[in-house]
């Protein structure tokens, strides 16, 4: 990717790309970050979709949709550390590609949706209530979405979180139920004054793209985004009981020492089919059906987690530090990291042909996530950096507990 062919116009920003038929436009807000404007949150990114000033019901914006080429547009909201995202996501044919010029109508589509909001619609509001509702019983009823549920509640709590890691079915159904129309319009009127930028990808030129940003309006917020969060883990092992076909384990690390693109080296040298999770917790133990690392970058923090057996527990902690020994001696990681390298650099030969993992790379980016490099700048850093460097940041690693939600059935793996 070249990142110098990204233009900035008032906080949006296009990368022309030709060899794709399509334009995808992604736009990032700030929104609400207490634990009430997460629910709120959800019930808005549903209710734009299905309502508006100008289409009377759903199935009106679905045939204009359909009558623009099968326009795509979606909301939903994210939490990126310790801010949540609220983000607006569209992609159309390119007009250059099918020889309409119908481009000012999907401007104006697009337009509508954002803008132009009806906060009077009851009857939506209810039915997004109930099928939020029945989404969030539903994925409850599997047990590794309790279990991490569990996991962030007793390990890493986070007050602003607690309606996204519930697994209290009546005060979540108390929580949404108690939303209002009023709820949602203060909520929108948050994120409109709350504009972080936006990205435009694909087959438009620039007079294209001015048009667009002409169109909608935005004007970026002058706030500046931190997106390092402090949050308390506790210390001390936790076990929960309950009625599932396996047990679940997680264990927590501080990783405060590791740049980003180390992060990176150490997550393929973690997660990949010849890494360490799997080649020495399944294939050469035999402890798990599933394992993997996942790194929290701002939160320094990186918990291992798999799908195991309660008698399994004592010779998975055992293993988990063979691995650590692993990560400290020289000799095998060096060539733990020229597999691993191997791997990020066929990754990114690829990268060119998809099209959604260049536009998440560029949006990264823009939002100015981990540390603000860009990809090619992170992946040139991965490629410098040896085993000395690896094992200088590394050997810090230390376990801050252990987190189990045991079954109470006969297992095995």
């Amino acid at each position: 990717m070249d990142f110098s062919k990204l233009i900035n116009n008032n906080g949006m920003y296009l990368y022309e790309d030709d060899s794709f038929n399509t334009i995808t436009m992604k736009l990032n807000f700030l929104a609400g970050s207490s634990n009430r404007d997460s629910a709120i949150l959800d019930i808005l990114c549903c209710y734009l979709e299905q309502t508006n000033k100008n289409y009377k019901t759903d199935d009106d914006i679905n045939e204009r949709k359909q009558e623009l080429y099968s326009l795509d547009l979606s909301f939903n909201n994210t939490v990126l550390s310790s801010q949540k995202i609220f983000n607006m996501y569209v992609n159309f044919i390119s007009p250059n590609v099918i020889g309409d010029n119908y481009l000012d109508d999907a401007f104006c589509f697009i337009r509508q949706m954002l803008k132009e909001v009806d906060f009077t619609n009851e009857e939506m509001l209810a039915v997004v209530k109930k099928n939020l509702i029945s989404y969030i019983k539903s994925s409850l009823l599997d047990n590794e979405t309790y279990a991490a549920n569990m996991y962030f509640q007793k390990v890493l709590p986070d007050d602003s979180r607690e309606y996204d890691c519930s697994t209290d079915i009546d005060y979540i159904t108390d929580l949404i139920n108690s939303i209002t129309l009023e709820d949602l319009k203060k909520e929108y009127e948050f994120i409109m004054n709350n504009f972080i930028n936006g990205l435009v990808f694909g087959n438009i030129n620039e007079s294209q793209f001015n048009n667009l940003v002409s169109s909608l309006g935005l004007n970026p917020t002058k706030k500046d985004i931190d997106y390092n969060k402090n949050i308390p883990v506790a210390n001390e092992d936790i076990e929960i009981e309950k009625d599932s076909e396996q047990s679940y384990i997680y264990v927590t690390y501080d990783i405060n020492n590791l740049t980003y693109p180390q992060l990176l080296l150490l997550k393929m040298i973690m997660n990949s089919s010849l890494g360490l999770c799997y080649q020495t917790l399944r294939e050469k133990y035999g402890l798990v059906y599933s394992a993997y690392a996942a790194f929290m970058y701002y939160l320094k923090k990186v918990y291992i987690y798999a799908e195991t057996s309660k008698d399994k527990k004592e010779k998975f902690l055992e293993a988990l530090d063979e691995i650590i020994k692993v990560l400290n001696d020289k000799e095998l990681l060096d060539k733990l990291i020229v597999t691993a390298k191997a791997e990020i650099e066929s990754r990114e030969v690829t990268l060119s042909e998809d099209k959604n993992r260049i536009i998440n790379s560029i949006n990264d980016y823009i939002l100015k996530l981990y540390d603000g490099q860009n990809r090619n700048e992170v992946y040139e850093e991965v490629m410098k950096i040896n085993a000395d460097e690896l094992i200088e940041s590394t050997k810090t690693l230390r376990r801050k507990n252990v987190f189990m939600v045991r079954s109470n059935r006969n297992e095995q793996v």
